[in-house]
């Protein structure tokens, strides 16, 4: 099935957390391979909450997937940064 691009902002149905839903359930979706999740909103000593912790069970590499609608804001690519 090929997909159609939606504007999640014009949506009254769809948001942030529903995409992070979206990635947790089908983490395939992102194209990074097979990956399981981790863990779902946790919270990082003073950097905030992590929206998605996903890792490669093979390679034991992890993904930090942050959810955010809109521009990408500085301090927020900073925190993500800082964490790993």
């Amino acid at each position: 099935m090929k997909l159609q691009p939606i504007s999640i902002r014009r949506s009254e149905k769809l948001s942030e957390k529903w995409v992070q839903e979206q990635i947790a359930d089908d983490p395939s979706i992102l194209g990074l391979g097979d990956l399981v999740l981790k863990d779902k909103e946790r919270m990082q000593p003073r950097a905030g909450r992590l929206d998605l912790l996903l890792q490669d069970p093979d390679s034991l590499k992890r993904y930090e997937i942050e959810v955010q609608l809109g521009a990408t804001d500085e301090s927020h690519l900073i925190r993500t940064i800082e964490n790993y």
